[in-house]
């Protein structure tokens, strides 16, 4: 007779659910405030700008975006989030 073969079926999730809820102390640590203004902030800009045209729209949209990925880098940089 042949040996049966055991299989467990589908692997635990849980192994994933570990991964994704630790924190990586690396990563980019944003509170809900943040969040909120930047998004404030995004349409705030994005309207003003479409009220002067559409050629300055995308310039003003893309200083404002450098401007937010710099203050990111300062406040990493003194250690404050």
């Amino acid at each position: 007779m042949a040996k049966e073969k055991k299989t467990q079926g589908f692997q635990s999730a849980a192994g994933l659910i570990r991964y994704f809820d630790a924190e990586d102390s690396n990563a980019i640590q944003i509170s809900r405030g943040g969040v909120m203004l930047a998004c404030l902030l995004a349409i705030i800009v994005v309207e003003l700008a479409e009220a002067v045209g559409r050629e300055t729209s995308a310039y003003v949209l893309a200083v404002g975006v450098i401007v937010l990925i710099l203050n990111e880098i300062r406040n990493r940089r003194s250690g404050t989030v």
